[in-house]
């Protein structure tokens, strides 16, 4: 091979530009993988909310809720007043499940999804109020009692007819 005076190759390190391809492409490579793990994920059911799954869980829940708020009831008239407090503060627990419960199925369905009028938690919360004021001035707690242990029952008689299940007179 001749070689003339301008065709040599230079001696040691010359630079060379090692990226031959456009700066775009790791970018359009990492947003294809994500939009192909988004699809894939969200056809396959990942991640999404299952209908039949959400509503055996609310209604399991609410069930619970709503048993233990009347069993708490149930337990008021045979307490004494050491830990009548106690009682009534579960069963504001109870009722506050359900209310919250109440208001999820309202911010997934839209208003069509409430599943007991607001009143129903107003009444409840002014009888437990009622029940708690008297009880700590001392006064007789009977009629508060029967108004609470009623409004549970219609509490739990709206559960039963939303799950399906006769109600109990």
């Amino acid at each position: 091979m001749i070689h003339y005076r301008g065709n040599r190759k230079k001696q040691g390190y010359q630079f060379r530009n090692t990226r031959s391809t456009s700066p775009w492409v790791p970018i359009l490579i990492v947003i294809g993988v994500l939009l192909a793990a988004f699809l894939l994920f969200r056809f396959s059911g990942v991640g999404g909310v299952d209908q039949n799954n959400f509503a055996s869980q609310r209604n399991a829940k609410l069930r619970s809720e709503v048993q233990l708020a009347a069993a708490s009831t149930n337990r008021l008239s045979r307490l004494g007043a050491s830990s009548t407090t106690i009682e009534l503060a579960r069963i504001r627990q109870y009722v506050h499940g359900v209310e919250l419960i109440n208001e999820l199925n309202v911010s997934m369905y839209g208003e069509v999804g409430r599943l007991y009028a607001q009143s129903v938690f107003d009444n409840l919360y002014t009888i437990l109020d009622t029940y708690d004021a008297k009880l700590a001035s001392g006064q007789k707690v009977n009629d508060s009692l029967n108004a609470l242990a009623e409004a549970i029952t219609e509490l739990s008689n709206l559960t039963n007819g939303i799950l399906g299940y006769e109600t109990a007179q």
